[in-house]
């Protein structure tokens, strides 16, 4: 009788911890893609890194390269950063997923060898793995809007 409750104590316990990882999959993705968004749209690319695959890292070295002073002016006056909302998660299976955010009030930048633009809204979705029990975004080029608003 021991030996059976105690398997079956267990076989709960491993079915709860591994329910409760997946719950918690949501958030860590979430959490996540919230991170890399705030840094990314606030132009701290070093710290956006933390939350990306290794093989992101060359384009957050691109985005930095393209910064002018102009940006660097323009961002200095701003009185608060980009907002950033995660409007839907995606997870296609147990290591791929995508993430839909919404960002407010941000630098938008434009064309190679001009300065940005500030933008009102705009959405982006973000593709994103899972491996070493993290999410991490990965980049597969620069995030490009699905719509916009000018300022």
């Amino acid at each position: 009788m021991k030996f059976n409750f105690s398997a079956i104590f267990v076989l709960l316990l491993l079915c709860l911890s591994c329910n409760g990882e997946f719950v918690g999959s949501e958030s860590k993705l979430r959490n996540c893609a919230d991170s890399f968004a705030t840094y990314y749209f606030n132009y701290h690319f070093q710290d956006a890194m933390r939350f990306c695959t290794p093989q992101s890292e060359r384009w957050l070295t691109y985005a930095a390269s393209n910064v002018h002073q102009a940006d660097v002016d323009i961002l200095k006056t701003l009185s608060e950063g980009a907002g950033i909302e995660v409007t839907d998660l995606d997870i296609t299976d147990d290591t791929t997923a995508t993430v839909r955010i919404h960002v407010t009030h941000f630098l938008q930048m434009d064309t190679i060898g001009t300065s940005g633009h500030m933008a009102r809204e705009a959405t982006f979705v973000l593709p994103a793995v899972y491996a070493e029990k993290q999410w991490k975004i990965r980049m597969e080029g620069l995030p490009r809007s699905e719509k916009s608003g000018r300022d």
